[in-house]
């Protein structure tokens, strides 16, 4: 299910105010032990990534700041021009790593790349997944990286 609850603020105003907002159709929030459940509908957007899921566990730390996320169940990650799914995905706020398991693939652009288990980190551009299997889709112009089509033919000769 993509696009499923209505928010109440767009991604422009989640960026603005760095804030994140979880919409489900149903909280469970525990005050002594810092834990929110969130089920059906799951939609999570803030400034970095929207994250779909059918239920998500979220651990706070003691100033009610994020610590842990867990989605479960048909996850579907949008960040900027990345879409991951998965069927279980694990955020760890302080490193900012997620992982995705089970089925897990993302997509970017035309290509791919699928896993049992992709390991990502937000804030950096770099991945780990295994086992590892990645499907590139060249455009038209494109080549290697960092040479031109013309620069690509010549180190073919």
């Amino acid at each position: 299910m993509f696009y499923c609850a209505v928010l109440s603020a767009s991604a422009a105003e989640q960026a603005a105010t760095n804030r994140t907002t979880i919409t489900s159709d149903r909280l469970t929030f525990d005050y002594q032990r810092m834990t929110a459940e969130f089920e059906k509908n799951v939609v999570v957007v803030d400034a970095n990534m929207r994250l779909q899921a059918d239920k998500l566990n979220v651990v706070f730390d003691s100033e009610s700041n994020l610590k842990q996320a867990i989605a479960i169940g048909n996850v579907r990650l949008c960040q900027q021009d990345k879409i991951g799914t998965c069927r279980k995905a694990v955020f760890i706020a302080k490193t900012g790593e997620f992982m995705l398991i089970g089925d897990a693939q993302i997509k970017r652009g035309n290509d791919l790349v699928k896993g049992d288990t992709i390991t990502f980190w937000i804030n950096e551009d770099r991945m780990v997944c295994t086992p590892g299997n990645l499907i590139l889709t060249p455009t038209k112009n494109s080549g290697l990286p960092g040479l031109s089509p013309v620069d690509n033919k010549q180190q073919r000769e």
